[in-house]
């Protein structure tokens, strides 16, 4: 018989979730790898975990047995993994990945790495949001830059906050009369562009935008989705909407005459943070943040 703990992981996290897409979507792996990790250990056991004979889910007594068996199981190998990580807190190079348009933040931090830790090497890229905790988990990279929300329900996840992200909502400077207000009638005709992100919880920033702009009675024609914020700042400068923008992103000075942010617009504070799966970075994340 053949253990496999991520199958054993699977399991845990369809029972706590109460069905295999939520289980997929916790660990970021399609339905069917779910589904079908379950099928081969049930096959592997010889017993039936889930009851699939009723639309409701439903978990065997056999499934509960194995559920209160394996998650102290899961827990201590997790507890030695983490303990086996610490023998060795030293690091020749931290590889930081960040999402689109956190690159502020990135640098930010690393400049702060490298001053408190001379000789250590720093690498940064890029990560896209869908396979960013795979490839965290996988060790293919050290910290990862978004935002907590990203993160919130994710197990072995470590986060530590590096900032704050002052978001505010950009217009074209025709979308201004010339005492300033907002024309809101040309926008009424226009969309608003929002970044194209998952958050794991109810604290979505872009959610609260929308509520603020509502209670300002503010509308727009659509919602248009873009893979980043830079997209989102060309459609301004064209004047084809207005969008949800970090006041942190330094915009170029060519664009000065373009555009401007929406006034009285309430701010709305985001956590940034670095999300890390080795214990060990937390001593190297302290150790350089603190001495900001």
């Amino acid at each position: 018989m053949k253990y496999s703990l991520l199958t054993y992981k699977y399991f845990i996290d369809v029972v706590e979730t109460q069905g295999f897409t939520p289980a997929a979507k916790r660990n970021f792996v399609s339905q069917t790898a779910i589904s079908n990790a379950i099928k081969n250990l049930e096959k592997d056991l010889g017993v039936q975990l889930i009851d699939r004979s009723t639309s409701h889910f439903k978990v065997t007594l056999a499934g509960i047995n194995l559920y209160h068996c394996a998650v102290p199981v899961l827990n201590k190998y997790y507890e030695f993994s983490e303990k086996i990580s610490q023998l060795n807190n030293s690091f020749q190079t931290i590889r930081i990945h960040y999402l689109h348009a956190f690159n502020y933040w990135a640098v930010q931090l690393a400049q702060s790495l490298a001053k408190n830790n001379p000789g250590l090497l720093l690498q940064l890229d890029t990560e896209n949001f869908a396979t960013s905790i795979p490839k965290l988990d996988a060790g293919d990279y050290d910290v990862l830059i978004g935002f907590s929300t990203a993160v919130s329900k994710i197990k072995n996840i470590h986060v530590r906050k590096i900032g704050t992200a002052n978001f505010g909502i950009l217009l074209n400077q025709k979308a201004i009369d010339q005492k300033g207000r907002l024309k809101k009638e040309v926008i009424k005709k226009q969309p608003l562009f929002l970044q194209k992100w998952t958050a794991t919880d109810n604290n979505d920033v872009q959610t609260k935008i929308k509520n603020i702009l509502e209670k300002m009675n503010i509308s727009y024609e659509q919602i248009n989705y873009l893979d980043s914020f830079d997209a989102a700042l060309s459609n301004v400068v064209l004047n084809y909407g207005m969008a949800i923008y970090p006041e942190e992103l330094p915009l170029p000075k060519i664009y000065d005459e373009h555009v401007t942010f929406l006034p009285n617009l309430p701010k709305l504070k985001y956590d940034v943070v670095a999300i890390y799966k080795n214990p060990a970075i937390y001593n190297i994340l302290e150790h350089s943040l603190s001495k900001k």
